[in-house]
Order: structure tokens, then C-alpha cells, then sequence
């Protein structure tokens, strides 16, 4: 699954915590947080704390696998050129 935003990763955190067959609550309390923390990041709250974000999709066995671009062959190039694939990155580290 490609995360372009703060829903997706919402909507990734709510799947796999369906799979697990387990309500918000009962995630909340694996990571000591609550059931309104869960249910803001599942419905994408874009400032939702990365780090208790990260521990949640952990927790839940999603695993997590973030890639660079490559980098740019000459000085003078100034970024990478992204294809204008819908599901590339629309932005640059």
C-alpha cells in the first residue's frame, strides 16, 4: 500500500487492526493510549504524534518499509525527477 496521507495511514492502522480482530479500545491499551487517540488517527488526523503512530502499526504487525530515492547523478542536478505516475511520492526528502 502506498501512504501519500494522514487518511491512508488511517485507513492502514484500521485494517490491520481488524484483522487482529480488535477494537480500538483493546489496541489503545496495548500501547497506553486511548480509544479516542485510535479513532483520530484511523479517520487521519494529521497531527497525531509520529512516534505513537509508528508504536501502533508496530504493535499490530505492520511492517514498514520506507525507500529513497536515488540520488541525483551530477551536481548540477538540483532533485530527482519523479515520474507523473499517480503513485509516486509527490514530494522530496
Amino acid at each position: 500500500m502506498k501512504i501519500k496521507t494522514t487518511r491512508d495511514i488511517g485507513l492502514l492502522m484500521k485494517e490491520a487492526r481488524a484483522r487482529r480482530g480488535l477494537s480500538q479500545a483493546a489496541l489503545a491499551k496495548m500501547i497506553n493510549s486511548t480509544q479516542t487517540w485510535v479513532s483520530w488517527v484511523e479517520n487521519g488526523k494529521p497531527t497525531a504524534e509520529i512516534g505513537s503512530v509508528l508504536l501502533a502499526l508496530s504493535t499490530l504487525g505492520v511492517e514498514m518499509d520506507f525507500r529513497l530515492p536515488p540520488a541525483p547523478t551530477s551536481a548540477a542536478d538540483d532533485g530527482v525527477d519523479l515520474p507523473d505516475d499517480d503513485d509516486d511520492v509527490p514530494y522530496k526528502l
